[in-house]
């Protein structure tokens, strides 16, 4: 993976765009012409596109009523933002790391009388959705930070033994990091992630206990995706500094797991892995798609519908349009 994209911002710098590349440039016009007519015509469920190859902005999309600053609602893809901060609360040494038994940072775990099983939960398994509870891809604001709760549902496995998409899971994570961090795990976002990328507005949904959720919440604008998207390919390191130690994001790019449904891919850290891709997916059709090789960057948002989920729409617009466009540019210095 390259270097970090020029065009970041530390909060309150100059933006400093990339070198100008007209032939690029020129490349990208004829690469997606037409796109955007056939998104209108084709693809209503898709609110919203922006695509960056080797760190230039190669085409964006903006349905009526959306631009560039309009907060949309994520769904799943704060699972992956949140493996992002765990890796930055590694920085910090507010956790050990993946290994590091969930119970140390989250000493309630141990008062409440649970399945031994719970004692015996690492990061590890939370970030890999292998904690042992059953799927769960429900969400209820009433329960979704509510410790008792996550940690006496029934196990259905040893921690580690099988993959099982959770929502519980990630809203455990959550909470174990804000206790780990020690504030607000939003106000910790803010300032250790967002703020150094040049995201200034976000919203972090919170649960009845007034935690922000692991499993779902996130709402961001498409360009605020799009540079996340960056961070990742860039192996976490940021305008000359690791915002998330280069080893762990190789780490959160590894198969750890054959994965399953919802996506039916791989699993790393919270993200979903496809053949050379990272993919941070949200319901309905919210997608930050990384592929390395092409250094490439898709961002794409739908409408959160059931008819969307179903219809794959932004998953195709990637799969069938996006990448395919970017493999037939010439490589870099042809």
């Amino acid at each position: 993976m390259g270097a970090a994209p020029s065009w970041a911002q530390r909060a309150g710098a100059v933006v400093t765009p990339p070198a100008a590349d007209p032939a690029l440039a020129a490349r990208h016009r004829r690469a997606f012409a037409g796109l955007a007519a056939r998104i209108d015509a084709q693809l209503s469920d898709v609110q919203s596109l922006i695509v960056r190859h080797r760190g230039r902005l190669a085409f964006d999309y903006y349905r009526s009523g959306i631009g560039v600053d309009t907060l949309q609602d994520v769904q799943s893809v704060t699972k992956s933002v949140l493996a992002l901060l765990f890796g930055q609360a590694m920085a910090d040494g507010h956790v050990r790391g993946p290994d590091e038994l969930v119970a140390l940072r989250l000493p309630a775990l141990l008062r409440l009388g649970l399945d031994a099983r719970v004692q015996r939960l690492r990061f590890a398994h939370l970030l890999t959705m292998t904690a042992g509870w059953p799927p769960d891809e429900t969400a209820r604001r009433d329960r979704d930070d509510d410790l008792r709760w996550l940690a006496r549902r029934p196990f259905v496995a040893e921690p580690g033994a099988r993959f099982a998409y959770d929502n519980g899971a990630a809203n455990l994570l959550a909470l174990a990091l804000a206790q780990a961090v020690g504030e607000p795990l939003a106000d910790y976002a803010r300032r250790r992630l967002f703020q150094p990328l040049g995201i200034e507005r976000f919203d972090w949904r919170r649960g009845a206990q007034g935690h922000a959720l692991g499993a779902i919440g996130l709402s961001l604008a498409t360009p605020a995706m799009a540079r996340l998207g960056e961070l990742v390919l860039a192996e976490g390191q940021w305008q000359g500094r690791a915002l998330v130690p280069r080893a762990y994001m190789r780490a959160l790019g590894q198969r750890h797991n054959a994965g399953g449904p919802p996506l039916g891919a791989a699993y790393g850290y919270l993200w979903w892995l496809g053949a050379g891709s990272l993919m941070a997916s949200g319901y309905g059709g919210q997608w930050i798609h990384v592929e390395p090789a092409l250094q490439l960057v898709v961002a794409v948002t739908s409408r959160r519908t059931p008819e969307s989920a179903a219809r794959g729409q932004g998953r195709t617009l990637i799969r069938r349009d996006i990448v395919p466009a970017v493999r037939r540019l010439p490589r870099a210095g042809q």
